[in-house]
């Protein structure tokens, strides 16, 4: 077994490399803001602007609920598998977007098919991430949360002016044959974790550090963390899954409301026009992006529960400050350290549900957390834009305030019970 362990151990990185692509590719999924009006135009003008957009709601909801409704079958596919599968509908449901003319087929091909593809892929390859490294849990799922998030900075004007230049099919033809291209030779090129890796690891570390001084050891090794090795079944009979996933949640709601409604919230409020809005909303996902990968790596430095609590703190004083309805170059400051705080989620949810629920069965038990995900992205915009009083968000920024409150009292209480588990074990 220690040879199967050393000769996987020399391609990990390769293969982490390989899971890099998989996630930029998945990551086209970011792109919709630049599809939506040609797919309108496509679909019979203006009038079906609502009927389209509820699209994007479908692929989102398709995405982040998958891997919980279809968790019975995926546990039996290995990861490679899942991508397989994945990349087989997400690039067909881009291949046949492009040569549909209903609504209906629409929501069957874009929506269902991307979006279930998606959802296959990504929390597998957070889940693969943090297996294949799990001595440096934080940085690598905050690598592959990061490269997710932000493909959309290089996707989106390839697509607009793809779209501009050759027309919505042919652009559409392109990109599902890249997917299908590269999503399935991915998928012969992954390799399952061989079983019992992640122990093996954290041997090689136990013994390492016996040979150091005690100042040199790392304060967040991965031992640290609760000796638990929990299946999804499990993990969700438990109190912590669902104080967890409350602090998880309740935290991710501000950062969606400042994501998705940025461009409304800078015109409405503060008299922006809609390229100064872009400009900034670029902003925001770039702090996204690299709020994924800072805090994914810190977690690997220190204490991952004071990370936790961090993260869900600093939206307190920016929704507060927001809801005051400041001037713009402090509401675009909270706005930007928002999203900061948004990608951090992106960045630790992984490393911390590994930690409280074992590494084991990481990419199943992951997959429940990033319905959090999900749940977020309907209360955050839909917040936004009930409360909206024209174009005064600040009633809005109350409720990110008080949910912030809320993630950060649940962070709390996560601390202190892996502190108790850790004085008990």
């Amino acid at each position: 077994m220690a040879n199967q362990y050393e000769s996987f151990e020399k391609k990990k990185f390769f293969y982490f490399a390989t899971g890099l692509v998989v996630v930029f590719m998945v990551g086209l999924g970011y792109t919709w803001s630049i599809v939506q009006t040609p797919i309108v135009q496509a679909m019979g003008g203006e009038s079906v602007t609502a009927t389209v957009a509820l699209c994007y709601t479908v692929t989102v909801l398709c995405s982040t609920m998958s891997p919980t409704l279809f968790g019975g079958f995926t546990k039996r596919l290995k990861p490679n598998q899942m991508v397989f599968t994945g990349g087989l509908l997400f690039g067909l449901g881009y291949l046949i977007s492009g040569h549909i003319t209903t609504l209906p087929m629409l929501f069957l091909t874009y929506g269902l098919g991307t979006g279930i593809g998606s959802g296959l892929i990504y929390p597998t390859m957070m889940g693969y991430s943090a297996s294949i490294l799990p001595e440096k849990q934080g940085i690598s799922s905050g690598l592959m949360a990061g490269i997710y998030g932000g493909a959309a900075i290089v996707w989106s004007p390839i697509l607009a002016g793809s779209i501009e230049n050759k027309g919505l099919t042919s652009t559409f033809n392109f990109i599902g044959l890249v997917c299908l291209i590269v999503l399935i030779g991915a998928s012969f090129i992954l390799k399952p974790v061989p079983e019992g890796y992640a122990d093996y690891k954290k041997s090689q570390l136990k013994d390492l550090r016996k040979n150091l001084p005690e100042s040199r050891s790392n304060p967040a090794s991965p031992e640290k963390g609760p000796a638990v090795n929990l299946t999804r079944g499990q993990m969700v009979k438990t109190s912590m899954f669902y104080v967890a996933a409350v602090a998880f949640a309740f935290g991710l709601t501000s950062g969606m409301m400042v994501i998705s409604q940025a461009s409304q919230i800078l015109q409405s409020s503060h008299n922006l026009t809609p390229t100064q809005a872009a400009a900034y909303v670029s902003l925001f996902s770039f702090m996204s992006m690299a709020g994924r990968i800072l805090w994914g790596a810190v977690t690997d430095h220190t204490d991952k529960y004071v990370t936790l609590c961090i993260i869900c703190a600093i939206p307190i004083i920016t929704m507060g400050v927001l809801s005051l309805s400041p001037k713009t170059t402090a509401a675009v400051a909270c706005m930007a350290f928002t999203a900061l705080c948004y990608g951090g989620f992106g960045g630790t949810i992984t490393p911390i549900t590994s930690d409280l629920f074992g590494p084991r069965y990481i990419t199943e038990n992951y997959g429940v957390m990033y319905l959090m995900f999900g749940i977020a992205g309907l209360i955050g915009p839909r917040a936004a834009v009930k409360l909206n009083v024209g174009g005064d968000y600040s009633k809005a920024f109350l409720v990110g305030f008080i949910m912030s409150v809320i993630s950060l009292a649940a962070a709390f209480i996560v601390k202190k019970k892996v502190k108790i588990s850790l004085k008990q074990a």
